[in-house]
């Protein structure tokens, strides 16, 4: 039965694991090999949650960005739409030359793709127009939308990837806080054992088992991967 945390161990039985040796040690005040120790362990615990809390942060700024550019794609999809149908209307039959120098395939090539691919074909779009503008004017109208969500969609791609790269960096730092913590423990664990030799018993008393006879389940579950910071987003590029 384990009863130090581990790598696998979610930060908040981490957090729980902590304070229940920190508030053994306090029990045991007289025994001068202990001094010290709780003060330790409570540093490294704090590091810890406040690299978790800051990770956490970084998880939510992700998903509003994550909106943002599932959004932006919508937006872009439908100034396009729309642009193939006023260009329809202004050759005025199926098939005529303004459509099919704009959308020779249609707008399915367009707005099909996602991310960096979209964005892509929608400069060559623009493209297209500021060759045609001669013969058709009122597309400069269209291309001015077209042109602002592109630019939009372009700002939404560099926000996510900005706040992927801070979310997996805060990761980082939070798994390092966490290795720290544990090294405490351990350190703490073992002067615990060295305070009271061949007792185990009384070392018992300072750690929090993983099923405890008062009924609470502290159990060390492995903590599951992070969605939003691995590689969900890569579906959208």
């Amino acid at each position: 039965m384990s009863v130090l945390p581990n790598a696998k161990t979610p930060i908040t039985r981490c957090e729980l694991k902590s304070l229940y040796t920190r508030t053994m040690l306090g029990k045991f005040s007289d025994v001068a090999a202990l001094n010290g120790l709780a003060a330790k362990l409570e540093d490294a615990t704090n590091a810890l949650l406040a690299r978790e809390q800051a990770y956490n942060q970084q998880i939510k700024e992700l998903i509003v960005i994550r909106v943002e550019v599932k959004f932006t794609d919508r937006l872009a999809d439908q100034v396009v739409r729309l642009a193939l149908k006023r260009a329809e209307i202004e050759d005025g039959r199926p098939g005529g030359r303004i459509v099919s120098t704009l959308f020779p395939g249609g707008s399915t090539p367009i707005i099909k793709p996602v991310g960096g691919t979209q964005i892509k074909e929608m400069r060559a779009l623009e493209g297209r127009y500021t060759e045609i503008a001669a013969i058709y004017p009122a597309g400069s109208a269209e291309l001015d939308k077209i042109t602002a969500h592109r630019h939009r969609y372009e700002q939404a791609l560099e926000a996510r990837k900005l706040g992927m790269e801070a979310a997996a960096q805060a990761r980082a730092a939070r798994n390092l806080a966490k290795e720290e913590f544990l090294d405490v423990f351990a350190e703490v664990a073992n002067r615990i054992k060295a305070a009271f030799p061949r007792d185990k018993k009384t070392q018992d008393l300072f750690f929090l088992k993983d099923k405890t006879d008062d009924g609470l389940d502290v159990g060390d579950d492995e903590e599951p991967e992070d969605e939003a910071a691995t590689g969900t987003a890569r579906s959208e590029e």
